[in-house]
């Protein structure tokens, strides 16, 4: 009883250890994506439809979350791998290994079945005739140049590039940073990003670039490497966590307003949600494990969604045109009589077989990369 008393006092988040919450945190994010991708046309005849659609509507702002998360873990690693050898190789060789093996296996996939099967090469028209923009993790740079989304059921790909563009950028800033001015650093580029996006807005009528483009999106990231930053200081983190709920509160309310006029705001929400995210993050990390908030995030089913987040982002849009010839939203209208229960059910199944596909991507082809990151020590 004492041995597990003591664990509910402890801290969730120490600096260097393994934090089960995070992968939570995570999960909740595919989670609330994962329901947003298949909610899509959610009927709203009735009152409950037009609720429920609405709730859908709002899961594309988990993308918000992944980006703080991705920002947060991967400064953390950084910083704390700083003056270790070998700094940008092992950074390089493992984001490589966690990303590239199933990110380009999924392009080759689709690519060798449009040549053979014809219904697909029809399905993937759109991101099929614009290859070079995917094999090179440019795939929001031609949106932003199109002004539209153009890759079809790979248009959320988008923000695989934004993180990878990331990925590639921040080590060099992060490394050549002196400590005492990395926090000023980190939160003077991303209220640059946040400005120069709603800059933008203003004078081109919000074109696809303010969504999508990295130098408008990046604050995200940003928000969650400050975090990381401070994280370092303990002391700092406790005194951070104490200021929290008046950013959540002001941005929550924003965001709320915003969504009762059915304003846009600038895209001054693509900021305000991944605040709100933050302050949630911080709470998170300074609880005590016992605490709901941080059983929550421990909860099993979160945990393992978190596990297979990637490749779940990854496989949920595909997977509507491909399996569109047996299951769509009206499959079990004839059944059930009520198309809310339908699109549910639809939502359900679409959901079960984006896990099994996910889970199936772990064990045949993710986790056997994994195993090298052994020869690429972060920290």
């Amino acid at each position: 009883m004492e041995t597990t008393n003591q664990h509910r006092a402890e801290r969730v988040w120490r600096r260097g250890e393994h934090v089960p919450e995070l992968d939570g945190l995570r999960g909740f994010a595919i989670l609330v994506v994962t329901l947003y991708r298949f909610g899509k046309g959610f009927p709203e005849e009735t009152v409950i439809g037009r609720w429920i659609g609405f709730v859908l509507s709002q899961g594309d702002r988990g993308v918000d979350l992944f980006f703080v998360l991705s920002g947060f873990l991967i400064t953390g690693i950084l910083i704390d791998g700083k003056d270790r050898p070998h700094y940008f190789r092992n950074f390089i060789a493992r984001r490589s290994l966690r990303i590239f093996p199933l990110y380009f296996c999924t392009l080759a996939a689709l690519v060798i079945a449009a040549r053979l099967v014809p219904e697909v090469a029809e399905m993937f028209s759109l991101p099929l005739g614009n290859q070079f923009y995917l094999w090179t993790y440019l795939v929001n740079v031609k949106m932003s140049l199109e002004n539209q989304w153009c890759f079809g059921y790979l248009d959320h790909f988008w923000s695989l590039a934004v993180e990878e563009h990331f990925y590639l950028v921040w080590p060099f800033i992060l490394y050549h940073a002196r400590s005492t001015l990395t926090l000023r650093v980190t939160i003077g580029l991303a209220v640059l990003s946040a400005v120069s996006r709603v800059g933008y807005v203003l004078v081109s009528q919000h074109g696809v670039a303010a969504d999508v483009l990295t130098i408008f999106r990046v604050d995200s990231l940003l928000i969650g490497a400050a975090v990381a930053v401070v994280a370092r200081n303990p002391n700092a983190l406790e005194s951070l966590k104490k200021w929290m709920l008046i950013p959540f509160l002001v941005c929550t309310a924003v965001v709320a307003m915003g969504m009762a006029l059915n304003k846009g705001l600038f895209t001054l929400t693509h900021t305000l949600w991944p605040t709100i995210w933050a302050c949630i993050l911080v709470w998170l990390m300074t609880a005590n494990r016992g605490d709901k908030l941080a059983r929550f995030f421990n909860l099993a089913v979160l945990r393992s969604l978190g596990k297979y987040s990637y490749a779940m982002y990854i496989f949920q849009n595909p997977l509507i045109p491909l399996m569109s010839a047996v299951l769509t939203a009206t499959t079990f209208t004839a059944v059930t009589g009520d198309a809310v229960t339908s699109h549910l059910s639809y939502i359900g199944l679409m959901f079960a077989l984006t896990y099994i596909a996910a889970v199936a991507s772990w064990n045949l082809l993710e986790r056997h990369f994994l195993k090298l990151k052994r020869y690429f020590p972060s920290v």
